[in-house]
């Protein structure tokens, strides 16, 4: 059970901390996380015969181009945050569909060291940049632009600089996740990336329940938060809930935080409440 936590927790978690720094710093409603996630696996997908950081580099670069498509929808052709998000994620449904041919074609590199030794590397590498970037003055400016994008505009700064330079780190981080489920199912699906907003809202609440008294920019938040997740999920699953109903759960613990959070007055709702 412990290893199983820790597999799909290394999995999902460039998806969490992509998700962290774009709904949670950047407070923006980005639903064209669930594209990045896809092309991310299709993006290494398409080099599978290159080695395996060439292979990595272009599932990041898989998620960057959903980033900078969505990034330039809404800071250069002015449709708000949501409309680019949507209206991107067709774009790269169809796309998707277009590079492989066909919903679902199987996927599986020969790892040169064990899986789980792998996933723990390049977890380490990216816990560690992330790291280091949140402590520097663009993880700040992440946090600024959240709470205040007004602020660069005040200071003649460009903050439409520091949200895309963002939008592109985090989507470029949620690639390399769907890289590593596509790897681990044994298969790239079209629908691979159904119900991973769900799953990133739920692991940075409950993240910042176990985090609390930090106001600073952490990366403890996406990587307590997405271990506690699956050690939720494998309880229930122990206690006999049917996987099938787990979304469903999802949306309920959500609910649940964000109407407990309103009644104590200790949540304050920025866009998707994280």
């Amino acid at each position: 059970m412990i290893i199983s936590i820790i597999e799909q927790a290394l999995i999902a978690l460039p998806l969490v901390i992509g998700a962290y720094l774009i709904l949670s710093l950047l407070k923006l409603p980005d639903f064209s996380i669930e594209s990045a996630y896809l092309f991310g696996a299709v993006g290494a997908f398409l080099v599978r015969d290159l080695p395996i950081p060439l292979v990595c580099l272009s599932a990041m670069g898989g998620g960057i181009v959903v980033g900078m498509t969505v990034s330039f929808l809404n800071q250069f052709l002015g449709l708000p945050f949501l409309l680019a998000a949507i209206v991107t994620n067709g774009l790269f449904h169809g796309l998707t569909q277009y590079l492989l041919g066909t919903s679902v074609i199987s996927f599986h590199l020969a790892f040169p060291l064990p899986e789980l030794i792998m996933l723990l590397s390049i977890g380490l590498l990216l816990i560690c940049t992330i790291f280091l970037g949140l402590r520097s003055q663009l993880g700040y400016s992440l946090a600024i632009y959240g709470n205040n994008p007004l602020f660069f505009a005040n200071h003649n700064l460009s903050g439409r600089y520091v949200a895309c330079v963002g939008v592109m780190i985090g989507h470029g981080c949620v690639g390399i996740s769907g890289f590593l489920f596509a790897q681990s199912n044994g298969f790239v699906d079209l629908t691979m990336n159904f119900g991973v907003i769900l799953l990133c809202l739920t692991a940075i609440m409950v993240g910042k329940l176990c985090i609390r008294g930090i106001s600073r920019p952490t990366i403890f938040i996406p990587l307590v938060g997405i271990i506690a997740y699956f050690m939720i999920q494998q309880t229930l699953l122990r206690l006999g809930l049917n996987l099938k109903y787990f979304n469903a759960f999802q949306a309920l613990f959500i609910l649940s935080v964000l109407f407990l959070g309103q009644k104590k007055q200790s949540l304050t709702l920025d866009h998707l409440g994280v």
